[in-house]
């Protein structure tokens, strides 16, 4: 694509917050200072890092006047990491970059560029999965071109925050006009996973006009930090699920109750399978879903809900015991193939 917005387009801000990732900071930072759009302000989140993550950043800022760092006086989580940058950013657009993930040269300029001639609100990117330690990049969500404007955004693309993923729910590989963050006035969730989809999902409203582009923007660390397991993962998504609940209700979306129901019986199937993976008691993991059952919280989401697969229909019958059975030998048969990833993907190198 022809990149001729050099210096001459509005002021972009890029928030990256970042803790302890001094193995992948330096790459995102030079991807981003090396865009050949230029016109950016790069605002780095200290969110209280113990390693040498802050003494890198330092050094690029004391080179480069495009960049500025923001520390928090202690760990709070990338959510409020994020918000600490969105307080100080002077540009007319927003991007968000994780820190162990990194930009394309021309990413910023195709955004623009898309935004610029669509009048869009926000503008999505595709974005390509780089297979941490091994260097192998795999296309993720690169999507036909799409201009989508109100009502039929809201009518046929909010399902998006509920389990149907017709476009992105990730802050990360978009552009924002940062308009639509003064009129929606949000504030931090301190939720660590979901996050994103919780921001995006309260901009929506706001949104008149979204448009997808088809150019990879953005590439994302599998196997870095953002892809590790969190203990905080299965506590976060059903606040979410409540959350989601009530915006449906709100705004009279009621298509998005089924499909919002079938995606928590999968993240609690999922939270199944991950205590078996890093090994946690067998009895921890029948007390977890026995607690489940006893509190009511297994009815709520398997009510009026019908879905043909092993797991759901173990939790639909209360059949715990094959439940389990089957989450511990789908979480063998992810170990399995891990280790087999771990031997084939060095070789691939040399084909």
């Amino acid at each position: 694509m022809n990149c001729k917005y050099k210096s001459t387009g509005p002021l972009i801000s890029i928030i990256v917050p970042f803790y302890n990732v001094d193995r992948y900071i330096a790459k995102c930072i030079c991807s981003i200072l090396k865009q050949s759009y230029e016109n950016l302000e790069l605002i780095l989140v200290n969110d209280a890092s113990t390693d040498n993550s802050l003494g890198i950043c330092r050094k690029y800022a004391c080179k480069d006047k495009r960049v500025r760092i923001i520390e928090q006086p202690e760990n709070r989580g990338v959510d409020k990491a994020r918000f600490r940058g969105l307080e100080t950013v002077k540009g007319e657009y927003i991007m968000f970059v994780d820190s162990d993930d990194y930009l394309p040269l021309n990413a910023v300029s195709i955004l623009y560029q898309e935004i610029f001639s669509s009048g869009a609100d926000i503008v999505e990117g595709g974005m390509c999965r780089v297979l941490d330690g091994w260097g192998l990049i795999k296309k993720k969500r690169i999507c036909e071109h799409l201009e989508i404007e109100q009502p039929v955004l809201f009518r046929d693309y909010f399902i998006s925050f509920f389990g149907i993923n017709k476009l992105g729910v990730n802050l990360c590989g978009k552009l924002y006009k940062k308009t639509l963050f003064d009129k929606a006035k949000l504030k931090p969730s301190g939720m660590k996973m979901g996050e994103d989809l919780l921001v995006n999902m309260y901009l929506f409203p706001f949104v008149n006009k979204y448009v997808v582009t088809n150019h990879c923007v953005y590439y994302y660390r599998y196997g870095g930090l953002t892809s590790q397991f969190n203990s905080t993962l299965y506590s976060d998504l059903k606040k979410l699920y409540y959350i989601k609940m009530n915006m449906l209700v709100e705004y009279d979306y009621q298509k998005g109750v089924r499909s919002t129901k079938i995606e928590m019986c999968n993240v609690l199937c999922s939270h199944l399978i991950q205590m078996y993976r890093f090994n946690k008691s067998e009895q921890e993991i029948y007390l977890f879903i026995e607690e489940e059952k006893r509190s009511g919280f297994l009815d709520e989401i398997i009510d009026e809900v019908e879905y043909n697969t092993n797991s759901f229909l173990f939790l639909k019958n209360r059949d715990i015991d094959n439940l389990l059975q089957y989450c511990k030998e789908m979480a063998e048969k992810k170990k399995l193939l891990r280790t087999i990833l771990r031997w084939v993907f060095p070789l691939l190198r040399f084909v």
